[in-house]
């Protein structure tokens, strides 16, 4: 075995699991690079994207959700609930800020601050996004542990 072979060995690919979107799928007003990271993260189905500070993470994200065609939750920070919801109004997507279960859209997008991810049901959401996923730094914590176990079995998710 030649140490390429060797090599490919140890490699770890992750099977896709989403699904294929065309350009023409995707809003308009999104940036080819913006464009290239959805389609890339909905053909996985499971992925992150670290972009940087101004570079659109959240019209990313509300894209990604949308494009899913599942019912997604979004969890964010307090601070940052209002601008998910003003940016998806921006690119016609309508968002709907709940605080419990009873008050997340039947279908479409729903937003939620993490401390109030108690309050919903994880199984009836096909899709996920994790905004500021910095919170999941601490290995062992337990709001990292907790979004883990909720949404396990969550076919689509997105940190971001």
């Amino acid at each position: 075995m030649s140490y390429q072979d060797f090599l490919a060995t140890k490699a770890i690919v992750v099977r896709s699991s989403g699904r294929e979107v065309g350009d023409s799928d995707i809003h308009p007003s999104l940036f080819g690079f913006q464009r290239d990271l959805v389609r890339w993260s909905l053909r996985k189905g499971r992925a992150a994207l670290f972009a940087d500070t101004g570079l659109g993470k959240t019209r990313m994200q509300v894209e990604w959700a949308r494009l899913t065609g599942e019912r997604a939750l979004i969890l964010a920070p307090l601070a940052v609930v209002q601008q998910t919801v003003a940016e998806g109004a921006e690119i016609g997507v309508p968002i709907m800020y709940a605080r419990q279960q009873a008050d997340a859209a039947p279908t479409g997008i729903t937003v939620t601050n993490y401390e109030m991810l108690h309050a919903f049901d994880p199984s009836t959401f096909g899709a996920v996004v994790l905004d500021e996923s910095s919170i999941l730094k601490n290995f062992e914590g337990k709001v990292r542990t907790g979004l883990i176990r909720a949404f396990s079995q969550t076919p689509y998710r997105l940190a971001c």
